[in-house]
């Protein structure tokens, strides 16, 4: 019998030792907070309370009436009237509202007296748009079930286009995120940043070498996304606009990818913190429009900004042009990142082992 329970004294002992042991795994940590995390937003976007919010256009005779209706019946609507609606379909065209519907009253049918045109960018949204338009027509109409109304995409867009800022946002944050942070790392791993501070060489160098060479990653990798995804050929002025958004972009994350490498002590702990804050930091800009909470969250990170400004830019043909909110976000965002940088190399007693 004492044998037994100094064997199981033993397993307890070996079990509390890897308890400890994985607390300070980041490995470990990072394999049970990122699907935890993963599993804890979708939970909140799929959530029944979550209601996603759309801009609806009207235009046509006698549109009054449906307009109240809408107003005091449907809060997941706002309202934008349009004298023509060639002058909804081109706002739904370049993403500045959701939907567009033209009213002929004097239609026979009614499946006849609305023209609905809605942003088919977004596959998702498209049908949640019309399924949302639908119900609230029939009720509008006091109708048991709703008649098929004409439902049309207000523009075409290239399905590789209209996903290449999702790649782009992906790709750039990667590169600053986990590729800097990485090499940084590794050369104090090395002895190399040693090797090089001893020289003439200082850090402000080395932090300006490292931001630029994620620079010349990015315009590279993006170029050529472009290249394959037929971009090249949007005109001068929304290629100027989208270096402009990469390169913004790319001094942002290679700023945060480098405070991550100079606040840990080894490459293996600055990967580690890399890939778990990765995730939280993609995620929220991807599924932003899904619900109001996630588009409240999106705004304190810098890929939502990203995303919206590649969005606007390659896949609404520049129509949205407004970017100045966009680009200003990113340039804080660049500037908060280097200001950390800067004060705790003017602080840090030494910045190698």
């Amino acid at each position: 019998m004492s044998n037994v329970k100094e064997g199981l004294k033993i397993i307890f002992l070996l079990i509390k030792k890897d308890l400890k042991e994985s607390l300070k795994n980041r490995t470990a940590i990072m394999i049970i907070l990122l699907p935890l995390f993963a599993s804890l937003m979708f939970s909140l976007v799929s959530s029944e309370q979550l209601v996603r919010n759309f801009e609806l256009g009207i235009s046509g005779r006698e549109t009054d009436q449906l307009v109240n209706f809408i107003e005091q019946n449907f809060r997941n609507f706002s309202i934008q009237e349009f004298k023509e609606i060639e002058a909804g379909k081109s706002a739904t065209a370049a993403g500045s509202i959701d939907a567009a519907i033209y009213y002929d009253a004097e239609a026979e049918q009614l499946e006849d007296s609305y023209q609905i045109f809605l942003d088919s960018r977004d596959t998702v949204n498209f049908f949640i748009l019309r399924e949302n338009i639908a119900d609230l027509l029939a009720d509008y109409h006091e109708l048991d079930q709703g008649p098929d109304f004409n439902f049309q995409p207000a523009a075409d867009f290239k399905v590789s286009s209209s996903i290449l800022p999702v790649w782009l946002t992906v790709t750039i944050t990667m590169i600053g995120l986990m590729l800097i942070s990485a090499s940084l790392s590794e050369e104090k791993d090395n002895k190399t940043l040693a090797a090089l501070l001893v020289t003439k060489v200082n850090i402000y160098q080395i932090i300006i070498a490292k931001t630029f060479f994620a620079w010349i990653l990015t315009i590279i990798t993006s170029v050529l996304m472009g290249s394959l995804n037929g971009v090249l050929g949007i005109g001068i002025k929304r290629l100027l606009l989208s270096l402009l958004i990469v390169s913004t972009a790319s001094f942002v994350f290679s700023g945060l990818g480098l405070i991550i490498s100079l606040f840990t002590k080894s490459q293996s702990s600055a990967r580690s913190i890399s890939t778990v804050i990765y995730f939280p930091i993609i995620f929220p800009a991807l599924v932003a429009d899904v619900s109001p909470l996630t588009q409240k969250l999106a705004l304190f990170f810098p890929t939502y900004y990203l995303y919206q400004a590649l969005d606007k830019v390659l896949v609404y043909q520049g129509q949205h042009s407004n970017l100045y909110v966009e680009i200003l976000a990113l340039i804080l965002f660049a500037i908060i990142f280097y200001l950390i940088i800067f004060i705790y190399i003017r602080k840090a007693d030494s910045l190698v082992e």
